[in-house]
């Protein structure tokens, strides 16, 4: 289960990051259909379109959807902090001296010079 859900997504994650890759992947794929049957100017053959204006069409419609509404309104404004007017901080600084005690207890260590060898047979 781990594996199948890991491999969604990353599927997921890697169609919407490439999102305009794979529509412009699609379009140069089947551009003969796209420019027969779907170009909105295929009745206008001098304007050499072959379905490029299907592309633009589909490209800004991604566009569009992928825009949070967050992002469509420029009024959105919060303030992280706020602080009232009559709110007043006091200036006050409390005065603090850590205070360090030194024991005058001497301290040996001892360390042995040889080092421990098994036995030997």
């Amino acid at each position: 289960m781990k594996i199948f859900s890991t491999i969604f997504l990353t599927i997921a994650i890697f169609i919407q990051t490439f999102s305009t890759l794979i529509i412009q992947a699609d379009f140069y794929a089947n551009r003969s259909y796209i420019a027969k049957n779907l170009c909105v100017n295929k009745d206008k053959p001098m304007m050499h379109c072959n379905g490029k204006c299907y592309l633009t069409k589909k490209l800004n419609q991604q566009e569009q959807d992928g825009q949070s509404p967050a992002s469509r309104t420029d009024k959105f404004d919060v303030q992280p902090f706020f602080v009232p007017e009559g709110f007043l901080i006091a200036n006050t600084f409390t005065d603090f001296h850590p205070k360090y005690f030194i024991k005058d207890e001497i301290i040996v260590y001892t360390f042995h010079s040889s080092i421990f060898h098994p036995p030997s047979v």
